[in-house]
């Protein structure tokens, strides 16, 4: 009868949807997560999260200014370089349980990036966003983004992993699997303009926010809990700059010697004195240029030792 031909030919026209969109959610998902794997492995390349001896944390400033490949080189140890543009005291506190969680090997040593604008406000205000790409592979990444993001982002980005990388973060997978760490900047530093951004007050200003300075002094506390040695790798910035608010930069350097002295195992190398004055080393008041990058890390890499060869009783 044609009425029960017709529904039967609706329930085939219904199963052969229902196979198509089966067909098409699988696939979906096999390239979502599949994909997302690949992009996964090619950024924790670039993020060095493998067992070393030298952990460098950081944010731009140890991205252009410390070179993981000549430093490795020089040290003749293993170095991993975790450094993200915009990462505050907050953030490198995660990038550091994130390290230890999923490398499980401790190392020996931290070399972590700071200035006298360590604990002022400016770094990036949505900076949990680094992280999308590691929330399922880390407890300590996963509550960061919990607690940070609105849940619609959260589970928008826990669904659907490849959304979870943007331009950026896609540019360092691509730098990742090349092993690429090197500073590719062609900026060069403008002392004129720059003297007069100071007149104009067009500069980051130092401040003091309580919350950076209690996560800085968190995070020494846990390194120092889990018996790694820090040492706080004070990266120059140019001198027009650090002696714009001269009393400010002072109590900044002060509450870094204080906080290196008062937790054992933990060193402060201001390299400021030797290099601020070089313009030349610059692309812009705070970060190095690729010459700049090797000069630094040359000093730094004759310097970090002394430090390998302290043994960790002392902490």
């Amino acid at each position: 009868m044609p009425i029960i031909n017709d529904i039967v030919n609706q329930k085939k026209e219904f199963g052969r949807l229902a196979a198509a969109l089966a067909t098409a959610l699988a696939l979906f998902l096999i390239f979502n997560w599949g994909l997302s794997a690949i992009f996964n492995a090619g950024l924790r390349q670039y993020y060095c999260l493998e067992p070393a001896r030298v952990l460098v944390i950081g944010h731009s400033m140890s991205e252009m200014g410390i070179d993981r490949t000549r430093l490795e080189e020089i040290l003749q140890v293993p170095v991993a370089k975790y450094c993200m543009n915009g990462a505050g005291t907050r953030d490198r506190l995660v990038m550091l349980k994130h390290y230890l969680e999923t490398v499980k090997t401790p190392p020996e040593i931290v070399l972590y990036d700071v200035s006298a604008r360590s604990f002022s406000e400016g770094l990036s205000t949505n900076s949990y966003a680094l992280f999308f790409p590691f929330m399922d592979e880390s407890g300590a990444v996963n509550d960061y983004i919990r607690e940070a993001a609105a849940w619609p982002e959260y589970w928008q980005k826990k669904m659907i992993p490849l959304s979870r990388y943007d331009d950026t973060r896609l540019g360092a997978v691509l730098r990742g699997f090349r092993h690429d760490w090197r500073n590719r900047s062609g900026k060069q530093f403008d002392p004129e303009q720059f003297a007069r951004n100071i007149e104009l007050g067009k500069f980051w200003k130092i401040t003091f926010d309580e919350e950076n300075i209690a996560q800085f002094d968190e995070t020494l506390r846990y390194l120092t809990s889990q018996k790694i040695k820090v040492v706080l790798a004070g990266l120059p910035c140019v001198d027009m700059l650090n002696r714009a608010e001269p009393e400010k930069y002072a109590r900044a350097l002060a509450i870094l010697q204080a906080k290196a002295a008062k937790y054992p195992g933990v060193s402060l190398i201001d390299l400021n004195p030797e290099f601020s004055g070089e313009y030349g080393l610059f692309g812009d008041p705070i970060h190095l240029t690729p010459k700049g990058q090797i000069a630094v890390t040359n000093r730094i890499g004759q310097r970090l030792p002394e430090y390998l060869n302290r043994r960790n009783e002392s902490i």
